[in-house]
């Protein structure tokens, strides 16, 4: 046994006595049951244990143990309705999760989760739990996708520049059905003193002018992101240089500590447009020996045809890029959230689970979605991680610093362009590509534009507007779903503290609320509402257990002068009905309005 055993035995055996002390000599049910249901609701988060059954049985014995104590458990309507209560919630606890109210409640609630997400409370409860699978952030690691993503705000690093930019760390080739894996693991590399020229390798048109971007790094690995387009590298503290891969564009630090570091990067960008790249045909490209066409043989049939169904009415490839990145950026049917993510059946391939099945995910799964169907039409396409741009924080007029965390990891689309390389693309909803072209060319030559046709011209445009129509909530990264989730965190915090005020204003007129409905609704309302007016006094004066009725009337006249001369009367009536005399005769309305206002006043005392 042990220590753990140890000491969790005799703190769940002291619980008990607790509970069992709270009901049977304080009578204080609600409480007991609510303690009750806080240690399973621990138990389940900590331990992930499916505890929907002890929750219905617990309920249950809350409702059986209030009916015990009002003595209502033998009326027949109340039995009866208890039975039903616990027939439904035993039936929610074992089949909502196959039903669409399981899909209901998680999709209205998912901005609250979301937004404690963005917020590092699931991080935090990862740190003291032991179970539950999760990732976290950027990983080295994607031969397994899938799962919740926890976020972490940790910093990494910080750049000052003028234009935000996706910071790109490495491609992926080779998907398994499960994830992303690279099929050259010696791949050609070299390691280089400062400066390295990096970016050039396909692209072979006109940079813009170049700008200056100093990147320090804090709590980081060994790989450098850099934006897209030509970058002179120079470190300039903490490192000596650096060391490139060709095939994956990775760039490491040849200094493999995680001390603080700093480089200094020239960074020009691509200039080019959209409708530069309409005639281009899909081609492999010539320098690499990797298949970037390669798919799983036993890829489902399914996802090949909803591939070629989404690109059968276009001409060019650049037409169909955007209209399957189109499919997944604007589809209502696939539901974006880093917490509600599921792993995939040990025997389901992972891109298959997503689009078909589960219809959740975050950028991972809209990312190799996107290259597994681009390839199933032949195009090739690889799998690209990196970070979003960051936290924007402005230093002035022309440069800002972008705070670039640990949450901003993130993956997209590399899709080939010959001559123009390795171009990216941006699948996942409410995020807008930074480094994304104009589909206006006015420098471009007169023949390139004329020979845009006018669908290609037609999709870019939808596609831009579909990304524009999401800038202002996602800021250009991961994390800016948080400002609509701010937004309903916070009504359903208003809506939950007017609930509560409401009710703890209302409960002070619980009482004539009841006598209200009793004299409305009630057959025999005097029957009704004598009880709850003698049971409201009680709690504020209590009874003797040996005490007569009379003898108790006496007694709180003598406690209460507003009471003096009406709640003897009260009793006599009181004592008629119990003993069904002939001559009872209810109190007048304004008699008991009398006394429910003295006692509603004894209740605010």
């Amino acid at each position: 046994m042990g220590v753990g055993t140890i000491v969790a035995f005799p703190l769940l055996f002291l619980l008990v006595i607790l509970l069992a002390v709270m009901m049977i000599q304080f009578e204080r049910f609600y409480f007991a049951y609510l303690l009750l249901i806080s240690y399973l609701l621990v138990l389940n988060v900590f331990n992930t244990v499916d505890l929907s059954l002890p929750l219905v049985v617990v309920f249950g014995c809350g409702i059986l143990s209030l009916l015990f104590k009002r003595q209502q458990l033998l009326a027949g309507k109340w039995l009866i309705g208890l039975s039903v209560v616990l027939v439904l919630l035993g039936v929610l606890a074992f089949y909502a999760p196959s039903t669409g109210i399981r899909t209901t409640l998680t999709n209205w609630s998912a901005p609250v989760r979301n937004a404690l997400n963005a917020r590092g409370f699931y991080q935090a409860l990862q740190h003291v739990t032991p179970s539950g699978p999760s990732r976290t952030g950027f990983s080295e690691n994607d031969g397994q996708l899938g799962g919740p993503l926890l976020d972490d705000n940790t910093i990494l690093f910080e750049a000052t520049q003028q234009r935000s930019s996706y910071w790109r760390v490495e491609s992926k080739d080779f998907y398994s059905g499960r994830g992303w894996e690279n099929t050259a693991p010696e791949q050609s590399q070299f390691s280089r003193r400062s400066p390295l020229e990096h970016g050039t390798t396909f692209y072979q048109h006109a940079f813009s002018e170049p700008e200056e971007s100093t990147v320090h790094f804090f709590n980081h690995g060994i790989y450098v992101p850099l934006p897209y387009g030509r970058s002179i590298v120079q470190a300039t503290e903490g490192t000596t240089g650096f060391v490139f891969l060709e095939e994956t564009g990775r760039v490491n630090f040849i200094d493999s500590n995680n001390g603080e570091k700093e480089i200094l990067n020239q960074w020009s960008t691509p200039d080019y447009q959209l409708s530069d790249l309409a005639m281009i045909q899909p081609q492999l490209p010539l320098e690499s020996q990797v298949d970037y066409l390669q798919l799983p043989n036993e890829l489902p049939a399914r996802i090949r045809d909803l591939a070629e169904s989404l690109t059968a009415n276009e001409e060019t490839m650049l037409g169909k890029v955007t209209a399957i990145e189109n499919h997944l950026k604007n589809n209502s049917d696939l539901r974006y959230s880093k917490v509600d993510t599921d792993f995939p059946p040990e025997n389901q391939d992972y891109v298959d689970h997503f689009l078909f099945d589960s219809q959740v995910g975050y950028c991972d799964n809209f990312s190799t979605a996107m290259v597994v169907l681009l390839r199933s039409v032949g195009i090739p396409a690889r799998w690209t991680k990196g970070f979003a741009p960051g936290d924007a924080g402005q230093v002035d007029s022309d440069t800002t610093v972008y705070t670039v965390r640990n949450q901003h990891a993130h993956s997209w689309v590399e899709v080939y362009f010959d001559s123009y390389g390795w171009l990216p693309f941006e699948p996942t909803p409410s995020f807008s590509n930074p480094d994304r072209p104009s589909t206006e060319n006015s420098s471009a030559p007169a023949d390139t534009a004329e020979e845009s046709t006018d669908e290609v011209d037609q999709d870019t445009i939808s596609s831009e507007a579909a990304e524009s129509s999401f800038e202002e909530q996602s800021a250009d990264q991961e994390t800016d779903q948080r400002s609509p989730e701010n937004r309903t965190l916070t009504v359903l915090l208003a809506l939950a503290g007017v609930i509560a005020a409401g009710f703890f204003v209302g409960r002070r007129y619980l009482l004539s609320l009841q006598i209200s409905w009793f004299n409305r609704f009630s057959k025999e309302p005097a029957r009704r509402i004598y009880p709850l007016i003698l049971k409201q006094v009680e709690k504020s004066i209590p009874r003797q257990p040996s005490e007569t009725l009379r003898a108790y009337g006496k007694r709180v006249e003598a406690a209460e002068s507003l009471f003096t001369g009406r709640f003897i009367s009260f009793i006599d009536c009181y004592e008629l009905m119990l003993y069904n005399k002939k001559e009872f005769e209810p109190l007048s309305t304004s008699e008991l309005n009398d006394l429910v206002s003295i006692t509603e006043r004894l209740k605010k005392n």
